[in-house]
C-alpha cells in the first residue's frame, strides 16, 4: 500500500523504505547500486524505481538525502562530489515527475544530522549540532528546534571551517581547513606525507593506508598514527569549541567511519574544546558519538518525509 518514501542516495548505493512513523521506516528496504557512471537520468530513475518498489506503488510522497550542497527550497542540487552530472541539477523537479509524487530534497549530512536530533542523541534538545566524520566532513544544526539551513541551503559545512593559515587542504583546495586535518582523507594525506619526510611508523611499506588502519596502527601503539589521530581529535575540538561559542548547543553529536574511532580522538577533542569554548557554555554541552550509525541517512530521510507531507496513512 503506498505511502511516504524516504531514500538515501549515497554515491554507490540507493536505499528507499516507506514510513511506518514519525522516526521510523517498515521493512523490507528497497535497495540497488547507484549507477552514477550512466549519469543524472539513470540515478533518478533508479531512485524512483526504489521508491515505488518500497512502496508497492507510487508512493505519497519522497524526501530524497542527496550528497553534495543543495537548495532544498529551489530544489536544486549544486554539485554532488560523488555524482557526475547532477551540477546545477533540478533534482526535485526531476524525481517529482519520475516518481508520479511530491518531493523533498535536502543534503544527506543534514539529514542525517536532523535523524541523530529526533530519533539519536539529539532528542529532547532544543539547539543541537550534528558532525559527520569520515572521508569528508559535514554537519547540521538545530536552532531552537529548526533545521538550520542558511542561505541556499548550504549551511552547518563543519568540514570547512578553519583551523589554521597554513594547514594542508581540504578537499575544496582551501588552505588550512578542518577536512584537511581531521577527516579520513586529511588523516590519511598526513600520514603519507609524514612517511614521504622519512618518520618511523609501522605503516611504513603499507600501501596507502587509509584512516580505518590507521586507527588500527594507534590501538597498536604506534607514535606517528596515534599523533595523527590526537591532531585530528584537537583540530575537531577547537572547531567544536568554536560553535560552542556562537551556538551554544545542549549537545554535539560526531558520527561517520572516523568518529567510530571515538576513543582515539576523545581526549584530545576535550582538550580542544576547552581550549577554545567558554567554561559556561561548554558545561552546559553534551559531547559524545552518534547513536544511529549508518542508519542516520535513512532515518532522517523518512522522518523528513513525515515532516513535509504529513503523518503515515
Amino acid at each position: 500500500m503506498p505511502g511516504l518514501v524516504g531514500i538515501d542516495l549515497g554515491g554507490t548505493s540507493i536505499r528507499a523504505a516507506v514510513a511506518s512513523g514519525p522516526t521510523a521506516y517498515s521493512e523490507p528496504v528497497a535497495r540497488c547500486p547507484t549507477p552514477a557512471a550512466s549519469g543524472p537520468e539513470a540515478v533518478i530513475a533508479a531512485c524512483a524505481d526504489a521508491a515505488r518498489q518500497a512502496a508497492r506503488g507510487t508512493p505519497d510522497g519522497i524526501a530524497i538525502g542527496i550528497p553534495g550542497p543543495l537548495d532544498p527550497e529551489e530544489g536544486i542540487v549544486f554539485a554532488a562530489p560523488h555524482l557526475p552530472g547532477f551540477e546545477g541539477l533540478p533534482a526535485r523537479k526531476l524525481l517529482s515527475e519520475a516518481a508520479g509524487c511530491p518531493v523533498a530534497i535536502h543534503n544527506d549530512s543534514n539529514l542525517a544530522g536532523y535523524a541523530e536530533w529526533v530519533a539519536g542523541m539529539g532528542r529532547g534538545t532544543r539547539s543541537f549540532v550534528f558532525v559527520i566524520v569520515g572521508t569528508g566532513i559535514g554537519g547540521a544544526v538545530i536552532v531552537e528546534g529548526n533545521l538550520h539551513v542558511g542561505v541556499a541551503g548550504t549551511a552547518a559545512e563543519v568540514g570547512h571551517v578553519p583551523c589554521s593559515l597554513d594547514g594542508p587542504r581540504c578537499g575544496q583546495g582551501h588552505l588550512g581547513c578542518l577536512e584537511g586535518i581531521a577527516s579520513g582523507t586529511g588523516i590519511a594525506r598526513r600520514a603519507a606525507a609524514a612517511l614521504v619526510a622519512g618518520e618511523d611508523s609501522r605503516l611504513r611499506g603499507m600501501a596507502s593506508p587509509d584512516a580505518s588502519v590507521i586507527a588500527k596502527a594507534a590501538r597498536a601503539g604506534d607514535p606517528l598514527a596515534i599523533r595523527l589521530y590526537a591532531e585530528a581529535g584537537r583540530a575537531l575540538g577547537r572547531s567544536f569549541g568554536g560553535l560552542i561559542n556562537i551556538l551554544g548547543p545542549e549537545a554535539i553529536a560526531t558520527g561517520g567511519g572516523v568518529a567510530s574511532h571515538f576513543d582515539l580522538l576523545e581526549g584530545a577533542l576535550r582538550q580542544g574544546m576547552a581550549e577554545i569554548a567558554f567554561e559556561v557554555p561548554l558545561r552546559h554541552c553534551r559531547v559524545g558519538r552518534a547513536q544511529l550509525g549508518s542508519e542516520a541517512g535513512l532515518v532522517g530521510a523518512v522522518a523528513w518525509a513525515v515532516k513535509k507531507f504529513g503523518a503515515p496513512g
